[in-house]
């Protein structure tokens, strides 16, 4: 026994003098940083950072600091608390910093080395509400400004059920003041619906949020799968799109910020680690078709920055599904110069397997000729990269089919029932229609009606290109109904 007892303390012995040594900050030669500096970790803590509603509520602002070991691999590993601001705060702080792991290790007389490291990291603070029973509630004056004092000075109250991270539960129900009784002034309905999956996983995903008596988007909308993981976010006024949306990495890291403007839209982007990828523009509504998009600076995944104050050299790569084998993925890699923020002059792109390979021209992002080979196949020419399905006559063919054809149900009509049917299908590569749905149904009879209109629309449209090619194209389509 006594044998056994040796041999284990010899054991635990070497495997402690077997770890690595853990530096501190200035033992070292030169210490651990995030790729690409400081601000780069900021900003990206900043775009996922989601202050736990009930410190929201509180107008909680503060510190945490963490603690981490930045491995030999750029990773972070041991994140504890050092300095904590409450315990909910204190745990999203130390989730959003485990999910950086785009760290330049240290070094230590030329070797990479572990290192010890301390992030201070920042909730705002911001005006407090009411949080109680899950219901996020607010108080605004007659001029639609929010009352954070005295709630009896208040002529109106916002009662939003939401929980602890914000999403929606509920419907938001907005009451109005009536001598000293609070009176339902209006409501936005929690809806949710089917929403078209474009992710390689093809797992379902639902859209969840509040609408207006319109039946469009009414502040915030999320996507989520069905393991209730968030896909997207958007923000919506009077159902359109503002402010910031963000799309994410299924680790819950976000992979995609955008900020609408008044003419374009400003977008930066991430690698799965936090690696930052890219910074870019885009135009919005007709400028988005008139105006390539405006590349600022583009990072590789190991952290070396390939564009520049947007001039240099890019490389992009993604798995792609293979074009001689659709069960299978393959690596896609293209490549081309930015000048001024825009593509210019030859971009090559290819699958690893071989099958799929195009060149392009471009002259201040605008393609010139390009040519595609796909499978070995013939030589593919064109001018357009992307080409839209569209209606035969275009948008006003398509109100004018509409106008024509559709029917208002008199059950409908009898039920009061109006608002917009989406109804989502495919372009076929040949103008036909296929895979019909309901994303989001008003009354049965109007629903069916949707559907019969649009499966009429079948072999009138012309399908949708890509570099050259007939593809088949995802469609979602709106059609209203309105009682005069």
């Amino acid at each position: 026994m006594k044998t056994f007892l040796l041999a284990f303390l010899l054991l635990l012995s070497l495997s402690a003098i077997s770890q690595p040594a853990i530096y501190q900050v200035f033992d070292v030669d030169s210490a651990a940083e995030p790729r690409g500096g400081i601000v780069f970790l900021n900003t990206f803590t900043q775009a996922n950072l989601r202050k736990p509603i009930p410190a929201e509520a509180a107008g909680i602002g503060g510190l945490v600091i963490l603690g981490g070991i930045v491995e030999t691999d750029g990773r972070v590993s041991e994140v504890s608390v050092i300095r904590g601001l409450r315990p909910d705060c204190d745990r999203e702080a130390m989730r959003v910093f485990s999910l950086f792991n785009a760290w330049k290790p240290a070094k230590k007389d030329g070797k990479i080395v572990r290192q010890r490291v301390n992030i201070p990291v920042t909730f705002k603070p911001n005006t407090p509400f009411t949080y109680a029973n899950g219901v996020r509630i607010e108080y605004f004056s007659g001029d639609s400004k929010p009352v954070t004092g005295d709630s009896s000075q208040a002529n109106y109250k916002r009662l939003s059920p939401v929980d602890t991270m914000g999403l929606p539960t509920g419907d938001v129900v907005i009451y109005e003041k009536k001598g000293n009784r609070w009176k339902e002034y209006f409501r936005l309905p929690f809806v949710t619906k089917k929403q078209m999956n474009t992710e390689l996983s093809n797992r379902p995903l639902q859209s969840i949020g509040t609408q207006n008596y319109k039946q469009e988007w009414e502040g915030t909308m999320f996507v989520l799968d069905d393991a209730r993981k968030l896909i997207r976010s958007a923000t919506y006024k009077d159902g359109q799109r503002t402010g910031t949306q963000l799309s994410y990495h299924p680790n819950g890291s976000v992979a995609e910020k955008k900020d609408d403007l008044d003419e374009q839209s400003a977008m930066m982007t991430w690698y799965m680690n936090g690696q930052v990828k890219q910074i870019k523009t885009t135009g919005k509504g007709v400028a988005f078709a008139q105006t390539p998009e405006r590349i600022t600076a583009f990072w590789d995944s190991t952290g070396r920055l390939q564009v520049s104050d947007g001039n240099g050299l890019a490389t992009y790569q993604m798995s792609v599904q293979s074009k001689s084998d659709t069960t299978r993925q393959t690596l896609f890699v293209e490549q081309g110069n930015y000048e001024k923020g825009f593509k210019q002059g030859v971009w090559a792109g290819r699958y690893a397997d071989g099958s799929y390979v195009y060149e392009e021209q471009y002259d201040k992002g605008i393609c010139q000729t390009g040519k595609a080979y796909k499978n070995g196949g013939d030589t593919i020419r064109y001018t357009t990269v992307e080409q839209q399905a569209e209606f035969s006559g275009g948008l006003p063919g398509l109100g004018q089919f509409l106008s024509t054809n559709l029917r208002y149900p008199s059950s409908a009509q009898k039920a009061n029932a109006q608002g917009r049917v989406f109804v989502s299908f495919t372009v076929c590569t040949d103008g036909t229609l296929c895979d019909y749905d309901v994303l989001k149904s008003i009354h049965p009879d109007l629903d069916q009606e949707a559907l019969r209109v649009v499966k009429r629309m079948s072999g009138r449209w012309k399908p949708g290109v890509q570099r050259g090619e007939k593809v088949r194209v995802k469609y979602n389509l709106p059609i209203n109904f309105t009682l005069n």
